[in-house]
């Protein structure tokens, strides 16, 4: 039992050591709109999800076929743009609203932006299900994690009924150090202040950066 811990522990860590940067940046996203507990509860949706489809493949069902796992890479990639745009939307409407102040309303009630209104629609329809804040976590970490599942499939292959259960006991503890590191690791002064200062530019690049990077690393692209 104590080699089944062991084993755990290390392919956790080795398997995740890139998630604690995202984490880290993820934590400085953290307002008064994006709490820190959407960071956790999405980081847990997103072990679940790669647990569940290893678990799945190393049975006979291969849900993901492993040429495939370079796709997730435009999850984070989509993600990153998504943030782009939603920090330079405010601050040019806010400066259109300082130049033309009448105007700007006068043409926002006038012509309603209809890919808005779908937007809305959609959002209000998924939050009901899930936080859309809490599913961008969990895809960024699908994402991220998606090559795992090459490890986690041989791992669990072979395993009884209550290896597979220690395992993923390991993987939930092991989780919430990982989120207690990510935290503490952008508590600190200096590496707060330098990620609060960018961290409008630093997320987009690094979700697009992560995108790229997994699709590379794939050989989706060859």
């Amino acid at each position: 039992m104590i080699s089944i811990v062991t084993t755990s522990i290390v392919s956790f860590i080795s398997t995740n050591i890139d998630n604690i940067f995202v984490m880290m940046v993820l934590y400085a996203r953290v307002d008064e709109t994006f709490k820190k507990k959407y960071v956790v509860i999405g980081q847990y949706l997103a072990i679940g999800i790669l647990t569940a489809i290893s678990l799945s493949a190393a049975f006979g069902l291969n849900f993901v076929p492993q040429k495939y796992v370079g796709l997730f890479g435009f999850i984070p990639i989509a993600l990153g743009v998504k943030e782009w745009i939603s920090y330079k939307r405010p601050a040019q409407n806010k400066s259109n609203r300082k130049e033309f102040p009448l105007e700007t309303e006068k043409t926002e009630a006038a012509h309603p932006n209809k890919l808005q209104n779908i937007l809305r629609k959609v959002t209000s329809m998924a939050s009901k299900i899930v936080n859309p804040e809490i599913l961008s976590v969990a895809l960024v970490g699908v994402a991220n994690g998606a090559d795992n599942i090459g490890v986690y499939i041989p791992l669990f292959t072979g395993y009884s009924s209550i290896q597979v259960i220690v395992t993923i006991i390991v993987f939930v503890l092991m989780m919430a150090v990982w989120c207690f590191l990510g935290e503490k690791i952008t508590d600190f002064p200096k590496i707060k202040a330098i990620i609060q200062t960018y961290k409008y530019f630093a997320v987009p690049v690094v979700f697009v950066g992560l995108g790229i990077y997994i699709i590379i690393k794939s050989g989706l692209i060859a």
